[in-house]
């Protein structure tokens, strides 16, 4: 009987409340191993909470209760002997993993000056980065600070595997001779993309203190003879030249006043028979619990920026010169979409 009533406590609307409530601890609980590292740890096989304690210089019982929960939540299992072993979630938390998200787990889940903000943000209408640091730039606050910029660069590397899988073979981009990756950071994307397409000459154009790890990522993949690295801000300028221009997940970091300036910047630089191209998470259903919900709420506390609807950018486009002509869905598990525009 106790069982039975159990599980209707559970089922009922409180009990999923409380549920959803609690399971803000989950995250944490997956940002304590990823700091840890204890899926590298695991990586050649199964081991006992004492060997893991010891390892990671940690108390073993409470490390005992964060490895049980994870356990329930599918992360980790525990064979016969109670060892703790990896599940094809945990391996996704190996540093050394093709799919790693255990820089993404740091990032995200690791700031406690932000934690705690989103009513406040709610209420101001402010960043959590504002209200912490006072400063209004989120990118000023994330290279300001070394060690932070350190961790923030890791983790937008770790959620790009997420973001990019299977993205660049949904898009024919053999009639594109030259591209221009826009705010493209270290160069990830557009290195993919040149790779697949022997014949493409690309530009990489971000921030100052993006060039030198762009310019790294462009020489490692031998892409230097095809690729030019430029530093420059798109609120200023873009390089011209290019008959398509790709922005990756920039967009969404603006509102939509700072976003249309962007795109009018681009615009500006493009040839009428250019493309563009936005690879962003898209809200597709608005009442269903997705990553791109999510990643909204997320927007709200670091840049102040949004995520979209494919109605939401269309008339993003038009004020910016633009005219959207499809939205392409790629097998990203987190609802990447490449969002074409021409010049109208």
């Amino acid at each position: 009987m106790a069982k039975v009533q159990r599980a209707r406590g559970r089922s009922s609307p409180a009990g999923k409340l409380l549920e959803m409530i609690a399971m803000r601890h989950v995250p944490q609980a997956i940002h304590v191993v990823a700091v840890l590292g204890i899926a590298d740890f695991l990586g050649d096989g199964a081991k006992q909470i004492d060997q893991i304690a010891g390892a990671t210089g940690t108390e073993a019982a409470v490390l005992r209760r964060v490895m049980r929960t994870l356990v329930a939540a599918g992360v980790f299992a525990q064979d016969k002997s109670n060892r703790f072993k990896l599940t094809s979630l945990g391996q996704r938390l190996r540093s050394e993993d093709p799919d790693s998200v255990r820089a993404a787990a740091v990032f995200l889940s690791g700031e406690p000056d932000l934690e705690g903000l989103l009513l406040s943000c709610v209420r101001t209408g402010k960043t959590a980065v504002e209200l912490a640091s006072g400063t209004t730039n989120w990118i000023d606050y994330y290279q300001s600070d070394r060690a932070r910029a350190a961790v923030f660069n890791a983790g937008m590397t770790a959620l790009s595997n997420a973001h990019y899988k299977g993205a660049v073979a949904a898009y024919d981009f053999r009639p594109i001779h030259k591209l221009v990756d826009v705010g493209g950071g270290h160069g990830r994307l557009i290195s993919m993309i040149l790779k697949a397409y022997p014949k493409m000459q690309g530009v990489l154009f971000d921030l100052p203190h993006a060039f030198e790890g762009g310019r790294k990522t462009v020489s490692e993949n031998g892409l230097s003879p095809r690729c030019e690295v430029v530093s420059g801000s798109f609120f200023q300028f873009v390089p011209e030249g290019g008959d398509a221009y790709l922005l990756s997940r920039v967009i969404h970091d603006w509102d939509d006043t700072k976003a249309g300036a962007i795109l009018k910047v681009v615009r500006k630089a493009m040839p009428s028979n250019g493309r563009l191209l936005l690879f962003e998470t898209l809200i597709a259903k608005a009442n269903e619990l997705s990553y791109p919900l999510l990643s909204d709420l997320n927007m709200i506390i670091r840049t102040g920026g949004c995520e979209r609807t494919k109605q939401e950018y269309r008339r993003l486009y038009s004020a910016a010169g633009f005219k959207l002509t499809r939205a392409i869905a790629t097998p990203s598990p987190t609802g990447m979409t490449i969002i074409e525009g021409r010049p109208c």
